[in-house]
């Protein structure tokens, strides 16, 4: 009988060694295992869900020193994609300093519309980033922000993985608002969509408004790709005290258009979401004291 010769079991993907990637100034570590990294073969691992994305874990060759996410009123302006559907949103929420969040959603997704209170919780992660999480209709989103050096967010990414949504933050202050903050020149540039013969098509628009006392007179130039449009219009904004907003406007060739809105309390301007169902925009409308404050501290 030849002698007995140990063998190898052969190594399933699932049990692939980890291999480090150096970077200048970090060590990033791509799991291929589905446990945590480090978990020993066969060790039970937390409930996840079925899918979810790859993730690339980063650690500092440095510590960073980064504030703590701050408390506060914040407005979210998203857009992208979710299970296939377009999609684009708003939020008005408030971090309170016991890492709860409680807010009010507008969202477009499709052709459908929705408005919906929400609550959820905040927390502070490693390299000046905060962990979000929202319950919708007892359904939780996930999402991570970037932090500023007073540990504000500033931009977010959503975290599940048939969501592709990116979005930008505003601060919020906690005062009334008001149709008269508005009043002067607003400026924008937005990128849409349209449902045109059972498809989504792009579109992009830049707009120059000049508001007073709730109404507006504005001229729009728009892409819809073969075609250009330009065409004045007219409207007006009815602004709530929770500084939530309706904007209705009608242009030069008899179309009309509908948002929500919110509206910054510090008077640098609105964000809207269409509501008509063929017209797909989110959009931040600038006010030129913005810059005009900008040019000023150059």
């Amino acid at each position: 009988m030849p002698p007995a010769v140990a063998t190898k079991a052969p190594r399933s993907r699932n049990q692939r060694r980890l291999k480090p990637v150096v970077v200048p100034g970090l060590l990033a570590i791509l799991s291929l295992a589905p446990g945590a990294a480090g978990a020993a073969p066969g060790a039970p691992t937390a409930a996840r869900p079925a899918r979810r994305a790859t993730t690339l874990l980063a650690k500092p060759a440095t510590p960073v020193q980064c504030a703590a996410p701050r408390a506060g009123r914040y407005v979210v302006m998203g857009d992208g994609v979710a299970q296939k559907d377009p999609v684009a949103r708003i939020l008005q929420e408030t971090w309170n300093p016991d890492g709860t969040i409680s807010g009010i959603r507008l969202e477009r997704r499709g052709r459908i519309y929705r408005e919906v209170a929400y609550t959820g919780r905040y927390r502070s992660l490693s390299l000046c980033r905060a962990g979000i999480e929202r319950t919708y209709d007892s359904r939780i989103s996930t999402s991570q922000a970037v932090l500023d050096a007073s540990g504000s967010p500033r931009y977010s990414l959503g975290t599940l993985p048939d969501v592709v949504v990116v979005s930008r933050w505003f601060a919020q202050g906690s005062e009334a608002c008001r149709a008269s903050l508005l009043d002067g020149t607003v400026l924008s540039m937005q990128q849409g969509r349209n449902w045109k013969d059972g498809l989504w098509r792009p579109n992009a628009v830049i707009q120059n408004e000049r508001w007073r006392a709730g109404s507006v007179l504005g001229i729009a130039i728009s892409s819809y790709g073969p075609r250009i449009e330009e065409a004045t219009y007219s409207g007006t904004i009815a602004v709530g005290a929770d500084c939530l907003a309706t904007v209705k406007q009608t242009d030069s060739l008899g179309v009309a258009y509908n948002y929500r809105a919110v509206v910054l309390a510090d008077g640098s301007g609105y964000l809207y979401i269409q509501t008509d169902p063929d017209d797909l925009t989110v959009g931040f409308l600038e006010h030129e004291r913005v810059r005009a404050g900008a040019a000023a501290q150059r």
